[in-house]
């Protein structure tokens, strides 16, 4: 087994050699990611590629871990997770207008027709991408001033595959999903994010910087990898 940083995920491969072949072969399955090379190829040649083909190996194991984890039932009673703990979504019958309310555990949605389960589906997302933005934005500001890097624009995103991404021009994007996470882990991402303001790669130097506003960091990236399936039921 093998492991290599894509993105913001470390990724664990089986390396196969085989003196018939003649070329790199990349196969996600339930089993994980496999790579296949002819014998005599060097580390840095399959490396290159599989970081070339990073956004087609990520979505595949994303996929493949979706596959194992249940749907989710849009109705009263589901339990949904909301700053790592579970809340439970009641559904009333309300105007359209109507947002939804958090309390004592209780995410309590009103709509029209409570049995509409698109509806319902859609007025939540909706409801975690406002909550996502306020909490987003207060951790960013958080650790800007401790970084002493200054953010041109923070936005929400709903990659598969990537739970954030920085630019050079200093504009921060989270996906939303990640308020669904305990509050360490998506402060990790932002401490994440935010070093690329200062080191634009993945350098021992970055590394440094990230372990410095987010000591457990590696913690809680394996947590997030852990649970990034059951963030992206929804």
């Amino acid at each position: 087994m093998h492991r290599i940083l894509l993105g913001n995920e470390e990724v664990s491969y089986l390396l196969r050699r085989s003196p018939r072949r003649r070329t790199v072969g990349l196969r996600v399955d339930p089993s994980g990611l496999t790579v296949s090379v002819p014998s005599r190829t060097p580390q840095r040649a399959w490396e290159a590629i599989l970081r070339e083909k990073s956004g087609w190996v990520l979505g595949k194991l994303e996929a493949m871990r979706a596959c194992s984890v249940p749907a989710v039932n849009w109705r009263d009673g589901e339990w949904l997770p909301f700053l790592g703990s579970p809340i439970e979504l009641v559904v009333e019958q309300g105007t359209p207008r109507a947002r939804p309310i958090l309390g004592d555990g209780q995410l309590r949605v009103a709509l029209p027709d409570p049995s509409d389960t698109s509806a319902l589906e859609s007025r939540i997302v909706q409801w975690y991408r406002r909550e996502a933005l306020a909490f987003f934005q207060h951790r960013v500001e958080v650790y800007a001033r401790q970084l002493g890097v200054r953010v041109a624009r923070l936005g929400l995103s709903s990659a598969r595959t990537r739970w954030g991404s920085c630019t050079s021009g200093g504009n921060i994007r989270l996906n939303w999903r990640l308020i669904k996470a305990p509050p360490s882990v998506i402060d990790y991402v932002v401490a994440h994010e935010l070093a690329h303001l200062v080191e634009l790669n993945h350098s021992p130097s970055f590394w440094q910087i990230v372990a410095r506003l987010c000591p457990d960091y590696a913690m809680q990236r394996a947590l997030l990898k852990e649970q990034a399936a059951h963030y992206h039921r929804f």
